[in-house]
């Protein structure tokens, strides 16, 4: 996705859009598992992150994010956006088009189903 994104943007960094729509705690994966997944993400991929945008997090978000910040890198922390409201939308619709980003993501697209060969 990065070599695609520089090959049709010249931008060599990824953005990040977590979309809360629907989230549950009982969906929620194990602790283990965020905290890997952001050790991979920190140790394979240092600096190629530009933002991570937090879509509309539930409440319950708030107690989990308190406790997987003390596992994030500052550097990478400071990159993390929350989305919510009013203000999340047009930090949104500043950085992304909104009419061709999927709802999930804050945009006005429909889901697509995901094809590996447009990255390819």
């Amino acid at each position: 996705a990065i070599a695609c994104t520089r090959h049709t943007s010249g931008r060599q960094k990824v953005c990040i859009v977590i979309g809360y729509q629907g989230f549950r705690i009982a969906n929620a994966p194990p602790m283990s598992v965020v905290k890997h997944t952001l050790l991979i993400l920190q140790g394979h991929y240092p600096e190629r992150m530009f933002r991570a945008y937090i879509a509309d997090p539930p409440m319950v978000f708030r107690g989990f994010w308190k406790v997987i910040k003390h596992f994030i890198d500052p550097a990478t922390l400071d990159k993390i956006a929350f989305c919510t409201g009013e203000e999340g939308k047009a930090l949104l619709e500043r950085d992304f088009d909104t009419n061709t980003t999927e709802k999930q993501a804050g945009g006005q697209k429909e889901l697509r189903e995901f094809c590996s060969r447009e990255f390819l």
